[in-house]
């Protein structure tokens, strides 16, 4: 059997092949992230064209989720057996696809209808890509990786803002769907012509990175992955974290149009500055969720999380000046923290095995998040014609999570 210990050196071959199936998994996440955020960066213009509520509006950014979910389900016990090259390739070409077919709706039930079809796709994408990783990097360094892995996921929020939005303004929200889906089919294509799983794909047969891994010889089954609390654990922690991605991405920048009079234009600066700010955050995450306890990491992530939504709720009862509507979106980066330590903690507690199919289960708890936030939010302005009550609502999401966590993360 061919073991290496994480203290040794890395053989340069094997090196290569790491740095190269962790650049295609930075750019599987961007595309990943840019198509599931591309419609709440542009979401003000394509309202007006398609003539959407608030309701309405909330309800297709969230409607991605659901199909999401249902992939997860599919593409994660399929990643057992599949490649990570496969699910990588089919994710994104599939999603690529409905994003140019989103540049053509003309109607709400056209988009709803596509936003569906890239839900599906892209669970796939997020399934391989944890393969990938999980393939080609030790455990010690989950928490770099991954940490890294979602600050692409958030650098991608911030081109949609910093690109779509201008974008938009000049030439429509169907032109920069359509450019955004194209680039996502070239990465697909890309990752199915060169990507390999792991080193066994080199030629090294029975290839394991830690010699006292625990999981090195235990069956894997998808039973024993819903028998342990750590995928709960880690489905709660992605749960806040998305929840709090997904309101603030689709409704800070309306709040800010609505009730502090921001010209449309300015969505593009806060917006970029929100994304870079979750940038910066989840490499500092990801970085400190390898050297201290991860879940106390999930905790304080929490904490901050419920403390940045009640600042929203604060700028959506008073007036701020602009430099502090600024201020108070880069603090918001803040929510996600504990990224990486929550995806390290799930693949710490599985074998290499199981890790996809575990860090996919978990996952859910993200995508129904990711649904909710801005569905719920969105239903809640629309009935009550307030952004007050509606990232109320939010905070007292977070604030639910940071207890479930306490009590169950330890």
């Amino acid at each position: 059997m061919n073991t290496l210990d994480p203290g040794v050196l890395v053989p340069p071959r094997i090196r290569t092949w790491q740095s190269f199936a962790l650049l295609m998994a930075l750019l599987g996440e961007v595309f990943l992230a840019g198509d599931w955020y591309g419609f709440a960066a542009v979401m003000p213009l394509v309202s007006r064209t398609l003539t959407l509520s608030p309701a309405q509006a909330g309800f297709a950014q969230g409607a991605f989720a659901i199909t999401y979910a249902v992939g997860m389900v599919l593409w994660s016990p399929l990643g057992r057996r599949m490649s990570a090259r496969s699910l990588f390739a089919i994710g994104l070409v599939g999603s690529g696809l409905g994003m140019m077919l989103q540049g053509q709706a003309q109607d709400y039930g056209t988009l709803l209808a596509l936003r569906f079809l890239i839900g599906f796709f892209d669970a796939a994408v997020w399934v391989g890509t944890m393969k990938l990783i999980v393939g080609w990097y030790p455990k010690k360094h989950h928490g770099a990786t991954m940490g890294a892995l979602l600050a692409a996921f958030s650098l991608a929020i911030t081109l949609d803002f910093a690109v779509g939005v201008p974008m938009s303004t000049h030439y429509g929200w169907q032109e920069f769907f359509r450019w955004l889906g194209a680039a996502t089919v070239a990465c697909g294509l890309l990752g199915a012509a060169t990507l390999k799983g792991g080193p066994r794909d080199l030629g090294h047969k029975d290839f394991q990175w830690d010699l006292t891994s625990t999981h090195a010889h235990e069956p894997g089954s998808t039973w024993s992955v819903l028998r342990s609390k750590w995928v709960y654990v880690g489905a709660a922690a992605i749960f806040g974290d998305l929840f709090a991605i997904s309101a603030v991405s689709t409704w800070v920048v309306p709040l800010y149009i609505e009730v502090q009079k921001m010209p449309v234009p300015k969505a593009a600066v806060v917006g970029s500055v929100m994304g870079l700010s979750q940038v910066a955050v989840l490499l500092v995450g990801g970085w400190l969720a390898d050297r201290v306890t991860r879940t106390a990491l999930l905790k304080v992530g929490a904490l901050l999380a419920t403390l940045t939504a009640v600042g929203f709720t604060a700028a959506a009862s008073m007036q701020l000046a602009w430099g502090e509507m600024l201020a108070l979106a880069a603090f918001s980066g803040i929510v996600v923290l504990s990224g990486g330590a929550i995806f390290s903690l799930v693949s710490q507690a599985y074998g290499e095995t199981l890790a996809p199919t575990a860090i996919g289960f978990a996952e859910l708890g993200g995508i129904a998040s990711s649904f909710v936030a801005p569905a719920l939010m969105g239903l809640i302005i629309g009935a009550t014609h307030s952004f007050a009550s509606a990232f109320g609502a939010f905070a007292a999401v977070e604030a639910a999570v940071l207890v479930l966590l306490l009590v169950i993360a330890r």
